[in-house]
């Protein structure tokens, strides 16, 4: 071998070598991240909306769907086994939050179970901060972001 291929075989086994620090760098980040926004989730699942639910037997039906947060907080309304939440005036309950689609979400009762569903909305429905793309079943005192608006089943 040459002096010239040596040296290529040296810088090419240097870029490996660089390269695989990265990936494992990488990756020990991402497993930092996951540390930390799996504590942020666990100590936020325990705040007051799962208390809530805990503080009410399951067989206590919702009577009010309230609004926690956005341009109509504490408004609320009663509950019926099938509301549809958004901006448009057909909607069983109308936010008036920009941010919120025209109909935005539906929460309904199938048997003595909770659910919410996006409709296919531009910014998404969130339950209890997660974004949402399928019927997701709640309970009492679980936050549902429409919009900007953040409703919550209580009884």
């Amino acid at each position: 071998m040459s002096m010239d291929s040596l040296v290529l075989l040296g810088l090419r086994v240097a870029l490996i070598v660089v390269l695989w620090l990265f990936v494992v760098l990488a990756l020990r980040a991402m497993k930092n991240d996951v540390k930390v926004v799996g504590a942020a989730s666990k100590s936020t699942t325990v705040a007051a909306p799962q208390g809530l639910a805990r503080a009410f037997n399951r067989s206590t039906p919702p009577r009010l769907l309230t609004v926690i947060e956005g341009p109509l907080a504490g408004s609320s309304m009663e509950v019926a086994d099938d509301m549809v939440i958004g901006r448009s005036p057909d909607c069983t309950f109308v936010v008036g939050d920009d941010y919120a689609s025209g109909r935005h979400a539906r929460i309904f009762k199938r048997g003595a179970e909770w659910f919410v569903e996006d409709l296919d909305s531009r910014n998404g429905t969130f339950v209890s901060g997660v974004r949402i793309d399928q019927p997701e079943q709640i309970e009492l005192g679980t936050d549902i972001r429409v919009g900007r608006t953040t409703v919550r089943l209580v009884p």
